[in-house]
């Protein structure tokens, strides 16, 4: 079976029925029947918050969703005659106003409330606590009674492809451009542009914004002729840097760095010498006013680095403290920041899982560049923030001529004074 949809990354503005005055009806996709009533009776504690409607595959779901109004879909991926990647895949076609949150067994405990910074979906882990999953609806209704919802971009799509192990062959389009990749299991073997084949054309595919897609259940390829050997990270990592030094004409890399050269976190914001305001209450709720100017003054003194690209402090949850670009630099620094900063949130929960305590640094080597995130965490807690202690990751970009010791001991430096400032 094939779907074609659009992976757009605007903001749709719509006006939903009034939470107050018309109860939301949410709909669960799985195909584990006893498993949707148990969740069922489970939420029938919140009854006065929404209502729900059950689907057990996807196909039941879109029947489902064609004849009645939903507010807000809760769904597994893994389901047979159409799977939940299917599902989403008829939803950012035909409901793109109707949020998502995706249920999975390879969640990563920190980072469920934030994926939406790489797309509007949500996921949660299994097993599911009924509070848990109660407070992400409400979240995901609340949203969208604002008339902000963010459709799911092709990012947050192939990391689930990755995470839940699929195996399809997508087809991508945007505007005259048409690509190929042929995923096994989770694995990209291969892609193709018409010009470009292989990692090559991966890294140019990745980078679509406004993707239109076709998703097959089946690979064209088998695994002998495999053609990439790089995880979907490093390419999307790789895809991005490439992406920007074409934006500057080449201009990027090595170019003499410019402190003053400062960059909101939004879309495609234009570059200012006046930081982002982001108050702490958008991340954790305290109303505490994070001191934005005094961190951006922090985050010049890296860029004096020799081989600077550019540097992000995010909460651990994924959420954008500020931005400082080199020159010439596009929006993508914020969203391959995000993925730097949940790989150092699974390195961590690794070295915790190993015994070999909190880990405070990750450093990713790719064909260009350098991407070090650094951990400060004042807290008792490994993974957790708690109140009154700064917890933030810094990331830093790097040429790969860079001089990668003294880097390091300068990150070190930065994040430590920027404690003051982020304490919660």
């Amino acid at each position: 079976m094939v779907h074609a949809f659009n992976l757009g990354t605007e903001i749709i503005n719509y006006k939903p029925r009034k939470r107050d005055l018309v109860m939301n009806k949410v709909l669960i996709v799985d195909d584990d029947s006893s498993f949707l009533l148990s969740l069922s009776d489970g939420l029938l504690a919140y009854a006065n918050d929404f209502s729900v409607e059950t689907a057990e595959n996807g196909e039941k779901a879109v029947a489902y969703l064609s004849a009645n109004p939903v507010d807000l879909v809760v769904t597994d991926l893994q389901m047979p005659v159409l799977d939940g990647f299917e599902l989403l895949a008829y939803m950012a076609g035909h409901h793109p106003q109707i949020p998502v949150i995706v249920m999975t067994a390879f969640g990563t405990p920190n980072i469920e409330e934030r994926i939406d910074d790489l797309g509007a979906m949500m996921y949660i882990e299994k097993p599911l606590d009924f509070k848990v999953l109660a407070n992400k609806i409400n979240e995901g209704l609340d949203a969208s009674s604002r008339g902000f919802i963010n459709n799911m971009n092709l990012v947050s799509f192939l990391q689930l492809i990755e995470m839940e192990e699929k195996t399809c062959t997508l087809d991508v389009k945007e505007n005259d451009k048409q690509g190929t990749l042929y995923f096994s299991k989770g694995v990209l073997l291969d892609a193709d542009t018409g010009d470009k084949s292989g990692v090559d054309a991966a890294y140019e595919i990745v980078c679509w914004e406004n993707a239109e897609i076709e998703i097959r259940s089946m690979c064209k390829k088998r695994e002998k002729e495999r053609k990439i050997h790089f995880a979907m990270f490093n390419i999307i990592m790789e895809g991005y840097i490439r992406k920007d030094e074409q934006a500057t004409n080449g201009k990027g890399k090595g170019a003499k760095q410019d402190a003053s050269s400062v960059r909101t976190a939004c879309g495609d914001a234009e570059e200012t010498s006046s930081p982002r305001e982001m108050t702490i209450d958008d991340i954790i709720d305290t109303g505490k006013e994070i001191n934005t100017m005094s961190i951006q003054d922090k985050l010049k003194e890296l860029a004096m680095i020799e081989g600077f690209g550019g540097t992000g402090l995010f909460t651990p949850a994924g959420e954008t403290i500020g931005i400082l670009a080199a020159p010439g630099s596009k929006s993508n620094l914020e969203t391959v920041g995000v993925l730097a900063n949940n790989v150092l949130m699974n390195a961590q929960k690794a070295s915790l899982e190993m015994g070999a305590g909190r880990g405070q640094l990750v450093h990713v080597e790719t064909e260009r560049a350098h991407i070090i995130a650094q951990c400060l965490n004042e807290g008792t807690d490994p993974l957790k923030s708690q109140t009154g202690k700064a917890h933030v990751h810094l990331v830093l970009f790097l040429t790969a001529d860079a001089s990668i010791g003294l880097a390091k001991m300068k990150i070190n430096s930065v994040i430590q004074s920027l404690a003051d400032d982020c304490r919660m």
